[in-house]
């Protein structure tokens, strides 16, 4: 299973990230965005998030894209597999809500399906991230009942493609 290292849309340019985007990454993660996502955090604790987000694509050959628009990275998508016992997850987030309403998210996260020839992935969700479930339902995900969030956030919610709801 790997991705191409750089995928580009209409609008997008998916790119392995650089160290020029840490500081957005930074801003992101300390700041009250990241709630669903268990932040905000201490920015050492950041810091180590991006290098293994970088570092995943050198052990597995596929992680998550900084999506840069205009040269500067705005957001991430990708897969994400940081432990074998966890499902392999497509992940988003955009790190500014300047950014939202605008479909970035759909479309780096669609491009990123298309590229992906591994099994199918799991996305999770917080029930009240409204926007992020109308992006999952765009891309056919649906929520699976009958899964339990994950281990380490069990309050989200377990989407699949084609899931009953």
């Amino acid at each position: 299973m790997t991705l191409p290292t750089t995928i580009t849309t209409e609008r997008l340019t998916l790119r392995q990230f650089e160290v020029a985007d840490l500081e957005g990454y930074v801003a992101y993660y300390t700041g009250d965005r990241t709630g669903g996502v268990g932040g905000p955090k201490p920015r050492y604790v950041v810091v180590e998030r991006f290098m293994a987000m970088v570092g995943q694509w050198v052990l597995r050959g596929y992680g998550r894209y900084a999506i840069d628009v205009d040269g500067t990275a705005i957001g991430h998508v990708g897969v994400m597999h940081i432990d074998e016992t966890d499902p392999i997850e497509l992940t988003w987030s955009l790190w500014d809500a300047a950014h939202e309403g605008m479909g970035y998210a759909t479309e780096a996260a669609r491009a990123v399906l298309s590229a992906w020839a591994g099994p199918k992935l799991t996305v999770h969700v917080m029930p009240e991230n409204a926007r992020s479930l109308r992006v999952a339902d765009r891309l056919g995900y649906k929520h699976d009942e009958m899964v339990a969030g994950p281990h380490y956030a069990p309050e989200l919610m377990t989407l699949r493609l084609g899931a009953a709801s």
